[in-house]
């Protein structure tokens, strides 16, 4: 001690002497403590395993996260977009001109809010970057698409539950934009290659595919999501997946993405594919779920025959003539033209006509309209018109409801009559010739004929003979 006091100070001295002194006092404790616990080997208490997680900080597991996923890992086919690689074939494919509507979509990259909501998601992202005026509000005082926003073609609910077919997509689309369908085993790969050449090279017009995941090794089955990028010289697609929470976005070789689309889906009984989707602000699409309900001709209609109501949407639609209407003519025969128009007019919603109207007249003068109006009453088939619509009385001024319903009826695919006795098709013909039509008629019938072959062409499903009258599920 008197050796330690020449080398350091009193203070430490006399607090190492303390130590020393209750040092034993502190391993008799212990040992007293230790001989009071259970055997070492004996297992802790759960109540003691979770005092001394609390202790620590460390939390046990969340029963919440049981059945739970965070991401799936990438199949080694699929390149991340965000890794060297991916990174480097964006390069290449910006230097090429084919990734020109890539920052558009980002700008507006939705994750979709809903597991099954990929179809909407995938909609919602493309027409913010089109800039599409949604025309109602989303929040607060703004304008904007979300996918829970779109509901016109389906309910939420069902789409929450089973998300969307092809089908229903093309009709949801259609209501907001312009949209060319491309189904699976109507192109070609080559086909396919010039549409994504085509379209990663601007910024005006938008690929969304619909394909089954199994084909690229993902799990999981049908999803849509849209096309950002072209690599031409690897020939590999950029997949902006809108199930973020599941994939990354990632680059596929365009073959791959091309048999992906081949699959037949289980809810459809047909193979999936891609849509085209462009705006014309000149133009804009007529969504159905926003058309007023025409009460007075659902009376005449009603007057003609009783019938079920048609749920308005495109698809329903097409199948007023694909379906309805040649199955019709076929069971009922008719044997007069005036039973035919009957026949015809009944299936399809009064509405319809209004569209077409709306879409022919919405920027024409009135001069026009009165030329159409007039010259349509002096085809031979407005009296017949005339009869089906009002068969207790006639109008004493021409009748605009009558004059488009002719329209429309001259206007029809003549697949529409190819069950009935060769004297009316031989009339209804001689009524859709030049000699038969003024000008103004004859323009109004060609786009007619025109918006109803592309909406069969987008929605029936009966093949190319339009209707199979033994097949009920076509």
């Amino acid at each position: 001690m008197f050796r330690l006091a020449h080398r350091y100070p009193r203070h430490l001295v006399c607090l190492a002497a303390q130590r020393n002194q209750r040092l034993p006092r502190l391993i008799h404790q212990s040992a007293a403590l230790a001989s009071q616990q259970p055997d070492s080997n004996a297992t802790p208490s759960p109540a003691k395993h979770n005092a001394f997680q609390d202790l620590l900080g460390i939390s046990g597991p969340n029963p919440d996260l049981k059945n739970t996923f965070y991401q799936r890992q990438l199949p080694t086919t699929l390149v991340r977009f965000s890794s060297q690689q991916g990174k480097k074939l964006f390069r290449s494919a910006m230097e090429a001109g084919h990734a020109e509507g890539f920052f558009s979509l980002t700008g507006n990259f939705t994750t979709q809010s809903e597991p099954a909501y990929c179809g909407p998601s995938s909609l919602a992202m493309v027409l913010n970057a089109l800039e599409v005026d949604p025309q109602r509000r989303w929040k607060g005082n703004w304008r904007w698409y979300s996918d829970e926003l779109l509901e016109c073609c389906s309910s939420k609910e069902d789409m929450k539950k089973n998300g969307i077919t092809f089908d229903k997509f093309a009709c949801l689309a259609k209501c907001h934009s312009d949209v060319v369908v491309k189904r699976g085993n109507d192109f070609t790969l080559e086909e396919f290659k010039k549409d994504v050449e085509n379209v990663t090279q601007r910024s005006d017009v938008f690929m969304v595919i619909s394909f089954s995941r199994k084909t690229l090794g993902q799990t999981g089955d049908g999803h849509f999501s849209p096309i950002g990028a072209y690599n031409p010289d690897t020939q590999m697609v950029l997949v902006l997946d809108t199930a973020r929470y599941k994939y990354p976005s990632y680059w596929c070789p365009v073959e791959t993405l091309y048999e992906s689309m081949k699959p037949v889906d289980k809810e459809t009984g047909r193979p999936r594919g891609y849509f085209l989707l462009s705006y014309d602000a000149e133009r804009p699409p007529i969504s159905l779920c926003s058309v007023k309900k025409q009460p007075n001709r659902a009376q005449q209609r009603q007057q003609l025959q009783d019938v079920q109501p048609i749920s308005l949407n495109w698809s329903t639609l097409a199948k007023s003539f694909c379906k309805r209407i040649p199955e019709n003519m076929w069971m009922e025969k008719p044997r007069t033209l005036e039973h035919v128009v009957r026949l015809v007019l009944r299936n399809v919603p009064p509405e319809y006509t209004v569209i077409l109207a709306n879409q022919s007249l919405r920027q024409s003068p009135n001069e026009y309209i009165d030329k159409l109006l007039q010259d349509t009453a002096q085809s031979a088939l407005y009296p017949t018109v005339l009869d089906a619509l009002y068969p207790d009385r006639k109008p004493s001024e021409v009748d605009h409801h009558a004059a488009f319903a002719t329209l429309f009826v001259l206007g029809s695919p003549r697949m529409l009559y190819t069950s009935l006795p060769r004297d009316l098709q031989e009339t209804l013909d001689r009524y859709r010739r030049d000699e038969y039509m003024s000008d103004v008629v004859k323009r109004e019938v060609d786009r007619i004929a025109v918006e109803v072959t592309e909406l069969t062409k987008t929605f029936c499903t009966c093949g190319p003979s339009w209707v199979d009258v033994n097949n009920k599920e076509c």
